[in-house]
């Protein structure tokens, strides 16, 4: 860690690996205490291409690469303007040996394992700081930072494309997830083309979020932000609560706006998210059928 030192005035006297607690995740997260502060150190894994199935299309579909975590700043600034929990602000950034750094503070709180059986406050502004987020709308397709863009009115027929080669390349062996997927172009064809794009986290997640047991006191992994209708977020929210969970966070959602109509795009978004592994390898049948809380 001796390369990390150029990153600050004062000598550094700890550091603490934030390991995420699962596999095949993209960051480097290190928690740093010097003599003056004690920020949080990011930096990404991969040095080549994204090349798994999640991160490969998240750079095909919004162009996100998680190497490039100087966009944090453009992502997290975003972020603090809109919603009502704080957002790591990034305190500088350097590029050390070809491979970008950033230094962003210490939020307060502690981590989220779960959102079921929490206080309904907790869940409440989640619901109202995801619906601020959504407030901001856009016409395009991409990242935060505006360097990969294509047309909202395009979304649903790139979905058609990028499904056809994340199958191909991801899932050539498993043949229900092939069976299934004619019957969801069919579909992306029919339904109706979204008209707003929002900021959405793709790899939406309990443990992106701080609480300090009363309600949400930071977002914290944010590099998977994306450009991309608001129904994304509200399909991966159903795989991580339950009735009850749902229910606190409708009632903080709808006091910022409505919910979104999922009956037409839930199949198809369902089985974008399958095969990107937001929640890992479940058989598509048990995924596609999951309980439906929106």
């Amino acid at each position: 860690m001796e390369k990390l030192k150029i990153l600050f005035d004062s000598s550094i006297q700890s550091i603490t690996d934030l390991h995420p607690g699962y596999e095949n995740h993209a960051s480097n997260v290190l928690l740093i205490k010097t003599e003056t502060e004690e920020v949080i150190v990011r930096s990404s894994q991969m040095i080549q291409e994204p090349h798994n199935d999640f991160w490969w299309g998240c750079k095909q579909l919004f162009g996100i690469d998680p190497r490039n975590v100087f966009h944090l700043e453009v992502i997290n600034n975003s972020l603090t303007e809109l919603s009502s929990f704080p957002v790591p602000k990034v305190l500088r950034k350097m590029t050390i040996d070809n491979k970008e750094y950033v230094v962003v503070e210490k939020l307060n709180g502690h981590t989220i394992h779960t959102f079921l059986n929490q206080p309904s406050s907790i869940l409440e502004s989640l619901g109202k700081g995801l619906a601020l987020i959504h407030q901001k709308s856009f016409n395009y397709i991409g990242n935060p930072s505006g360097t990969h863009q294509t047309s909202i009115y395009d979304f649903h027929s790139t979905l058609i494309n990028i499904m056809q080669q994340l199958t191909e390349r991801f899932y050539k062996n498993d043949q229900k997830i092939l069976e299934v997927l004619p019957e969801i172009q069919l579909l992306l064809k029919r339904i109706p083309t979204p008209t707003e794009s929002n900021f959405i986290l793709v790899d939406m997640d309990p443990t992106q979020f701080l609480s300090n047991g009363t309600e949400i006191t930071g977002l914290v992994d944010t590099e998977a932000y994306a450009v991309a209708p608001r129904e994304l977020d509200f399909i991966a929210l159903e795989y991580v609560l339950d009735k009850k969970s749902a229910e606190d966070f409708i009632k903080g959602y709808i006091s910022v706006r409505d919910i979104p109509d999922l009956t037409y795009v839930r199949t198809p978004y369902r089985y974008l998210y399958r095969l990107l592994s937001v929640q890992g390898s479940v058989g598509i049948e048990e995924w596609l059928n999951h309980p439906t809380y929106f």
